[in-house]
């Protein structure tokens, strides 16, 4: 298969910095047929386009961005369908040009489900500033784990809604430089049990994990872990496993784990000094009641 010299655990292989694994893998399981993705440099397009040669991927230059760190790149779009492409295309220009940066018509052009594209629209337009994690958590079901390819925690693509949003994003990533910390899922679920999500995200990882297992298992250990959430950059990840308890879950754990957030410190002493959490099934601490966190903290509980 000519996308395994892509998607592999070889450290020499062939890589599009700009393109995710999950995107190309998505494109890999058939679960899209188009992949918004941009370039920094030459070099970086002379990758892609080699890429695109290779696999038989159609592209489209849709023009100049900024990235979250304020480069200037150039937008693409890649993929198998052209049809596609340029509806694709059509919803990037009308979103470029429009008012709300956000529309239906592009969510769907990336083949996400359209529960999704429906569920972000209403927080983009009406969220009142809470970070989309806390609105798809208040959207799941309460009593029940998250499997680890739902995981978005740490997805900030469409997040960064905001000039400070911005800037911690560039203070997040610098504490966590050289962290592989991409997600399963290319995109935002609905909800952490969405169906279509959840179907679509397995087929994901199953590319992820035959082509390239090694990188698949170390994504699948660190998107497991419960979350003790907050807001975008204040969460902490539990270096433990949380399951089905009386009356709601239990978390057992030894410490916190990567990726780092910009929690205070004496947040994350509070959390490291404790061993084992309940809960309440909407992820409410319960208990130790010693246990002082801020306000509006909740547990998200991921599993293998």
């Amino acid at each position: 298969m000519k996308i395994a010299r892509y998607l592999s655990d070889d450290a020499n292989r062939v890589r599009c910095p700009g393109l995710q694994f999950n995107d190309l893998a998505s494109l890999a399981a058939g679960v899209k047929e188009v992949v918004y993705t941009s370039i920094r440099d030459r070099r970086e397009a002379a990758a892609l386009d080699a890429l695109c040669a290779d696999l038989k991927f159609k592209k489209v230059i849709l023009g100049g961005n900024r990235s979250a760190d304020a480069a200037p790149v150039t937008d693409l779009l890649i993929g198998t369908s052209a049809k596609k492409l340029a509806a694709a295309e059509k919803a990037y220009r009308e979103v470029r040009s429009g008012e709300w940066g956000v529309s239906f018509e592009w969510g769907m052009s990336l083949d996400y489900p359209e529960c999704c594209v429906r569920s972000y629209i209403a927080w983009h337009t009406g969220n009142g500033g809470g970070d989309l994690i806390r609105h798809i958590r208040g959207l799941s079901p309460a009593g029940t784990t998250f499997p680890f390819w739902m995981n978005n925690v740490f997805n900030y693509y469409s997040r960064l809604n905001t000039p400070l949003a911005r800037r911690e994003y560039l203070a997040f990533s610098d504490l966590n430089r050289g962290l592989d910390r991409e997600s399963i899922v290319p995109w935002h679920p609905c909800s952490y049990m969405c169906a279509a999500t959840l179907k679509k995200g397995w087929l994901i990882y199953e590319v992820l994990k035959r082509l390239m297992p090694r990188t698949a298992a170390c994504r699948r250990e660190l998107l497991s872990k419960p979350v003790v959430f907050r807001d975008k950059f204040l969460f902490a990840v539990l270096n433990g496993r949380c399951g089905p308890s009386a009356g709601g879950f239990g978390v057992a754990y030894k410490g916190l784990a990567a990726p780092r957030s910009l929690l205070a410190a004496g947040t994350e002493k509070a959390l490291s000094a404790v061993e084992a959490l309940r809960l309440s099934p909407s992820g409410m601490i319960t208990s130790p009641r010693k246990l002082r966190l801020p306000e509006g903290c909740f547990v998200i509980p991921f599993a293998p």
